[in-house]
């Protein structure tokens, strides 16, 4: 079971992947399409096999670029016919379960601590059996969350949903600016909340 510092996953938070080859010149629907690429790559690039056990820090990433990802997809939606509206609800579901997860690792951390401290005392009563009781259930709430959460993660790495989701991005349409034209297209939403400022340059031909 996970046990870890929320704090220090924040530290080693994963950094933005930089959209190369764009400028505000281009294309509005070119545009879309480098940044809709740039945060596909980036959000799979954390657990790209579903078979192998995530580390903390790899959920810890996915989650934070997975609100890249959604962030950016729901601006950008009006250039899909599609509205981008699958991506987008499985997007949502996965960081409501990894949100529960997080959750439950946090509050699990918190009893812990006060269970450890009471042994340490000699408590050992029936408040540290309630306790007790309560990690084994936040125990177990995490563990069919992530269940949850790995049904629809070996989904969303089939092969056929990359390629769709590939020819989906690709799929950008022109639409009217609303924009003034002196306003720069947005590159990049990061979507934390420590607002990472590093930013890592990649190539993103390929999603």
């Amino acid at each position: 079971m996970w046990i870890f510092s929320l704090n220090r996953l924040r530290k080693n938070m994963a950094k933005p992947l930089k959209i190369r080859k764009i400028s505000p010149d281009d294309q509005a629907k070119k545009a879309a399409t480098r940044i809709l690429r740039t945060r596909i790559k980036e959000f799979y690039s954390h657990w790209p096999n579903p078979d192998h056990t995530p580390t903390p820090e790899q959920l810890h990433d996915l989650r934070i670029s997975g609100k890249r990802l959604r962030y950016s997809a729901e601006s950008l939606r009006e250039f899909y016919p599609d509205r981008l509206a699958l991506l987008i609800d499985l997007l949502k579901r996965n960081q409501d379960l990894l949100g529960e997860i997080q959750d439950c690792v946090t509050q699990r951390g918190v009893i812990e601590e006060r269970l450890n401290r009471a042994g340490k005392r000699g408590m050992w009563n029936e408040q540290t059996a309630s306790l007790e009781k309560i990690i084994s259930e936040y125990d177990e709430r995490q563990s069919a969350m992530f269940a949850q959460f790995h049904e629809i993660w070996r989904g969303m790495t089939l092969d056929e949903f990359r390629k769709g989701l590939k020819a989906m991005v690709i799929r950008a349409k022109e639409v009217r600016q609303r924009r003034p034209a002196e306003e720069s297209f947005p590159v990049d939403e990061t979507g934390d909340e420590t607002r990472a400022e590093t930013i890592v340059n990649i190539d993103d031909r390929d999603v």
